[in-house]
């Protein structure tokens, strides 16, 4: 039976070129639309390298502290970045935690030799960010506890970089001239994804060259103060661990001391300690709201539930004024056949077995747009020279975009086919309605 289903609905394509391309035309791009977000967003918040344990990593990129005003009355709460001896001392002591990792954004520095002279993207790094996030290395090594120790004037850069700069992905052993010093190359890895974090284009770990944080001048890393331009990455054992280092956390800035020298004692200090989920989630004005609340982890469950509310409601939207589209043009279809269905009834055709057939026929219709969708959606990721997509992420999609694929052809041709499907024998043979 279903073979004679497949061989009449293609038949009935054919016979309706204009019908049929219209509808694949409508399937195609809804489709193709809702994976390319979908693939995006998965590419932010899922478990794609070197972000692999992103279901069990918190991210610390924000203080909001509040200092004493004149008088008895608190100031007004700011924003800062933390500085490195900030998170060294009250975020990689969090007992809960397996792993934390300290890094910083990324600096443009000159770098001088090799195929091209230019500026280079230089992040500082201590040897937990390689055990936190995993890279692909194509050669040699990553740097270690005793080099971040003793200020070791090495490096870690990307396979592109490389290419550029020395002409080849030979590139351990050689070193790269950086604002006048010189790092020796220990390590290749595979080109980073750039991810792009709240509303600037900060980037979280992408870099052309990773050194460590102790090459950098001892007031950037080691001088104790609340401002700086590090962020810190924390690993719990378990995703079920993420609360309890949430909780630790808040106890742990309760006892914060104000730095030496201020201008003024802090009296509070605040920080979204969150997951990756969360901080896209957190695009907009989730600052303003942080700094007049008393309760930090309430807005973030209020912009986390109002950014998936919103990207659903989008998405059932894109879905159902294209369904609703399909619906009409199913139903002209449907009814140029009221002839064939008013013999088949006359045959002893059930509704039952109509509906089947037509519900079928439109199933076929969307699964040909899906073949067509799927491969124009994975060029159109592939365009952007900075998704870099996992292959888990083209399976995923795959797989979500099959799913919605069916969703949309019982969606589209399910009423049409059972309205048709009820009409009397005779009022079908008469171009009749019931």
């Amino acid at each position: 039976m279903l073979r004679n289903y497949i061989k009449i609905a293609l038949k009935v394509f054919w016979r309706h070129k204009f019908l049929t391309a219209v509808n694949l035309f409508g399937i195609c791009f809804t489709l193709v639309v809702l994976m390319v977000a979908a693939a995006s967003i998965d590419q932010e918040v899922g478990p794609v390298p070197p972000e692999v344990h992103s279901d069990r990593t918190l991210y610390l990129d924000w203080l909001f502290p509040r200092y004493a005003a004149a008088g008895s009355s608190p100031g007004r709460v700011t924003m800062v970045r933390p500085s490195y001896a900030f998170l060294d001392r009250y975020v990689r002591s969090l007992v809960t935690a397996e792993k934390v990792t300290v890094f910083s954004h990324t600096d443009s520095r000159g770098v001088q030799g090799g195929a091209e002279e230019s500026s280079v993207q230089v992040m500082l790094t201590d040897e937990a960010f390689w055990e936190v996030f995993r890279f692909d290395y194509r050669q040699g090594r990553p740097y270690g506890i005793d080099e971040v120790a003793s200020g070791a004037r090495v490096a870690v850069i990307r396979a592109g970089f490389g290419r550029g700069f020395f002409g080849s992905e030979e590139a351990v052993g050689n070193s790269v001239l950086l604002d006048g010093q010189e790092y020796r190359v220990v390590g290749v890895v595979t080109d980073v994804r750039q991810t792009y974090s709240y509303r600037e284009r900060g980037m979280r770990i992408h870099a052309d060259v990773w050194v460590p944080v102790t090459t950098a001048p001892p007031e950037d890393w080691y001088t104790y103060k609340l401002p700086g331009k590090f962020r810190a990455a924390v690993l719990a054992r378990r995703p079920e661990d993420k609360g309890r280092i949430q909780a630790e956390f808040a106890t742990v800035l309760t006892q914060v001391e104000s730095p030496p020298g201020g201008r003024a004692p802090l009296v509070g200090l605040s920080a979204p300690l969150v997951t990756k989920l969360e901080e896209w989630a957190l695009r907009g004005g989730w600052k303003r709201d942080y700094r007049s609340s008393v309760d930090g982890r309430r807005v973030v469950a209020d912009h986390l539930r109002r950014r998936l509310l919103a990207f659903g409601g989008y998405m059932l939207l894109f879905m159902l004024l294209p369904a609703l589209h399909l619906v009409n043009i199913n139903m002209g279809r449907i009814e140029e056949r009221t002839s064939e269905i008013g013999v088949r009834k006359s045959f002893g055709a059930s509704t039952r077995t109509l509906v089947g057939q037509f519900v079928a026929e439109n199933v076929l219709l969307t699964l040909l747009g899906a073949a067509v969708s799927l491969p124009l959606s994975w060029g159109i990721l592939a365009l952007d020279q900075n998704a870099h997509l996992d292959v888990g992420v083209l399976i995923r999609t795959y797989f979500y975009g099959f799913l919605l694929t069916l969703l949309f052809g019982l969606l589209s041709g399910a009423y049409p086919a059972w309205r048709m499907a009820r009409l009397h024998p005779v009022r079908a043979l008469t171009g009749g309605e019931e």
